[in-house]
């Protein structure tokens, strides 16, 4: 599913982080943590398929709007890639 404020106000705090990626955008996601919190962040991978996983925090929900941090993280993947 294509992450929307719908989506981001929806997704409710759970035990452990949940994590919610993009359909249209690959390695773009939201994390809840317990507390409530939303994050937007960028997850790829360094030196291909055995390499390291990274994780880009892009900002929190209210500070960024999703448009925005999709905007980031496509600007991110651009350099990553």
């Amino acid at each position: 599913m294509r992450i929307s404020k719908r989506i981001v106000d929806s997704t409710e705090k759970a035990l452990k982080d949940t994590y919610v990626w993009d359909s249209e955008l690959r390695d773009f996601g939201l994390k809840v943590t317990p507390k409530g919190r939303k994050v937007y962040l960028v997850q790829y991978r360094l030196g291909g398929r055995n390499g390291r996983t990274r994780r880009i925090t892009l900002g929190t929900h209210g500070q960024l709007t999703t448009e925005e941090a999709r905007q980031r993280a496509k600007t991110l993947l651009g350099r990553v890639s």
